[in-house]
């Protein structure tokens, strides 16, 4: 009995001492505990005193797009874009080519993408008159010259090719000829122009593809840029030279087709095949777009067809986005020397025709190497 009183006694000491541990292990964390929350609270009072102190960091947004800015401060001149959005910084700072003044600023990329090879001119201007056409050998239809020679000729910044005068010719405020249904100019190669064309350009006689489909309309879309500085796309139904020159059409083509018109890919243009090409691009007033596509050359560049063109000017948020003359002829001329890589063996093409991209020119400069227009017969009852 004894022996037993003394077991029960030892077995309650043991609990007794394995409560006590117990008990003392759980001191020990919760003084360990609240060590380390102190320390805690210590540091974080610290960062806290020192982000006080400290400059704070600012917040990076989003680079807003560029405010109507007033044009320098200068008389103003005919031509003037009213309120458009110049930036006020330098566009072509990340660029491969660029130029930069109060009044105009160019910004060109050469951009290499799953074998094709193109250049992208962005072109903001406070004056259209910096949004100039030239005719080879100061004449309409004269004799065909270098890409490099009608830029020097003309004072041009940047060039590219024009439509090649294939139908519609409003060239600086001036009509030349009306809009009217064409054959669709489509050369092989170079080797398709005709050797006895006495400097015209004329696509030789097998080239020329008949109209034969009414919804392939690439020889009737017509485009024009506006003296307040809007651009606008039409077919050639709709469209009425008449009524473009009375609202101020400063500058006319017909080649086509509409690649983009109010914002949107226009869905009944022939995919076509790829080739070199060039591109008439509109965002607002004052803000353009030239593009040159290189193409037919393996290893370097294929070229674009249509439906890619469209994309890509959907990519870039183009407004308007109107096809130029293209393959041999596609040519962009920057500071005076060709930049781009032109189809064909040997010499690039030589033109008819350029968009000019330059500073302002007064009246006299600008149309002092073009005569008058010749005045066009209408047909009767002929509103185009």
């Amino acid at each position: 009995m004894e022996e037993k009183r003394k077991k029960d006694k030892g077995v309650k000491t043991g609990w007794l001492w394995a409560i006590t541990a117990v008990l003392a292990v759980l001191c020990c964390v919760a003084i360990y505990a609240d060590c380390v929350l102190g320390k805690l609270y210590s540091e974080q009072r610290k960062h806290m005193r020192l982000s006080a102190e400290a400059t704070p960091v600012p917040v990076i947004k989003a680079t807003p797009s560029p405010a109507p800015t007033p044009a320098p401060t200068r008389a103003p001149k005919p031509g003037d874009i009213e309120n458009v959005s110049f930036p006020d910084y330098d566009t072509g700072a990340a660029s491969d080519y660029s130029y930069q003044s109060d009044e105009l600023k160019i910004a060109v990329n050469k951009v290499e993408d799953d074998g094709v090879t193109y250049y992208v001119a962005d072109i903001w201007m406070r004056n259209v008159n910096c949004f100039r056409t030239a005719f080879s050998s100061g004449k309409y239809r004269g004799k065909r010259e270098s890409a490099e020679k009608i830029a020097r000729d003309n004072n041009a910044i940047l060039a590219v090719n024009g439509d090649f005068l294939n139908g519609l010719a409003i060239r600086n405020g001036e009509l030349f000829r009306q809009a009217e249904v064409r054959p669709t100019p489509t050369p092989a190669s170079d080797a398709a122009f005709a050797p006895g064309d006495n400097g015209y350009g004329m696509y030789g006689a097998a080239t020329l593809t008949p109209v034969t489909d009414e919804t392939a309309r690439p020889e009737r879309s017509t485009c024009v840029l506006y003296l307040d500085g809007t651009m606008a796309t039409s077919e050639f139904e709709n469209f009425s030279t008449k009524k473009a020159m009375k609202n101020g059409a400063w500058q006319g083509w017909q080649f086509g087709p509409t690649l983009v018109r109010d914002s949107k890919p226009q869905k009944d243009v022939k995919k076509q095949g790829r080739s070199p090409r060039c591109i008439l691009g509109y965002y607002q007033p004052g803000h353009y777009c030239l593009i040159v596509i290189d193409g037919r050359q393996k290893g370097y560049s294929i070229g674009m067809n249509f439906d890619e063109m469209k994309e890509l000017c959907i990519r870039m948020g183009m407004k308007e986005a109107y096809n130029l003359d293209g393959g041999g002829s596609a040519i962009m001329v920057f500071d005076g020397k060709i930049i781009n890589r032109p189809s064909g063996k040997g010499d690039a093409r030589k033109l008819l025709d350029m968009i000019v991209i330059g500073e302002y020119l007064d009246g006299e400069k600008l149309h002092g190497m073009t005569p008058s227009p010749v005045p066009i017969a209408t047909t009767e009852g002929a509103d185009n």
